[in-house]
């Protein structure tokens, strides 16, 4: 299953229209909101429980799971090609075997969660709050793809950080270590996503600049929001992941790879990638194949990190960002 999939549910009263646009989309939101009657309302509607004038209108089957996490697994195994909805009051949403399911599968999820589901990588950009507007339930994305403090403020015009921090210590690293270092600026990898938050937190002290791949960073975001707040100074910035900006820099030329890259869910099956983030890496890896630019994640080949490149790297990261690496 891939590209945009629009479902709009309505009754007399209410009206939900959600444009899906990878594999997991997440509700967030206080109570009284409607998240959970917008699943109530798909799973009467499926069990022919409404009466005239409620509508579940997409052109993919749609499904609601609900139960034990034994009944919930072996029914989605019997799904392909849907788009899933499944409500936060169910305990199964936070097992790993439930996680393990929903990579496996094909279809497409909705996720009622207030709380980061950490067993799933999803995109920053696929956390949506649903906002009443009276008979309409729209979605407003909670993160954008810069963040300082608060997800609804733009990143400072002016940052100077003191420490920069990865994920972890791989080829995005190595880059980013590269860039910085002629500026005097650490960088530090922080041993993975889970502990980006932590590294803040204990380092109050530092400004630092935060780099994570966003398509798979859903789940700790949270975290480091809260963790922003109590650092001033300090900036998130969520690429998709490293190999995006490499494949949109110019570096790497194939036939083809700018149309994947404008519109990258219309080429990404579900089925075959839990995260945009693999599909890029995958996709890096198998175009540079015995090339001077062969790619691996865990080495950075030295021919990314010339002087050229370099350039053409800091060129994909926005304004302020670009700026800040110039005047320091």
């Amino acid at each position: 299953m891939k590209g945009n999939i629009k479902v709009i549910v309505s009754t007399k009263k209410l009206r939900y229209e959600l444009n899906l646009r990878r594999n997991i989309t997440v509700i967030q939101g206080d109570s009284a909101t409607g998240k959970t009657t917008l699943v109530q309302i798909v799973s009467d509607y499926l069990s022919e429980r409404t009466g005239p004038g409620t509508e579940v209108i997409c052109d993919k089957k749609c499904a609601v799971l609900s139960g034990d996490t034994e009944s919930a697994v072996i029914r989605l195994k019997a799904l392909a090609d849907a788009v899933v909805f499944v409500d936060e009051q169910e305990r199964f949403l936070y097992s790993k075997v439930f996680a393990e399911t929903v990579l496996d599968s094909n279809c497409y999820f909705v996720f009622i969660a207030r709380d980061g589901l950490n067993m799933l990588p999803y995109s920053v950009n696929e956390i949506y709050y649903l906002k009443n507007s009276g008979y309409y339930q729209n979605t407003r994305q909670v993160y954008n793809s810069m963040h300082q403090v608060y997800p609804e403020m733009g990143m400072a015009e002016r940052i100077e950080p003191s420490v920069v921090l990865t994920e972890d210590s791989n080829a995005g690293y190595e880059m980013y270590e590269t860039i910085y270092r002629e500026k005097e600026v650490r960088c530090i990898s922080a041993g993975g996503k889970s502990n980006i938050a932590k590294y803040i937190l204990a380092n109050r002290q530092n400004r630092i600049f935060a780099i994570v791949d966003g398509a798979a960073f859903g789940a700790d975001m949270q975290s480091v929001i809260h963790a922003l707040e109590l650092c001033q100074g300090s900036h998130v910035w969520t690429p998709e992941s490293f190999e995006y900006l490499i494949l949109q820099s110019g570096i790497v030329q194939a036939e083809g790879l700018g149309e994947i890259m404008q519109a990258p869910g219309e080429f990404i099956e579900s089925g075959e990638y839990s995260s945009w983030e693999r599909f890029f890496t995958h996709l890096l890896e198998d175009l540079t194949k015995n090339t001077i630019y062969a790619y691996s994640k865990r080495k950075l080949n030295p021919n990314y990190i010339t002087k050229g490149n370099i350039e053409k790297v800091i060129k994909m990261f926005p304004k302020q960002i670009s700026d800040m690496i110039k005047a320091l």
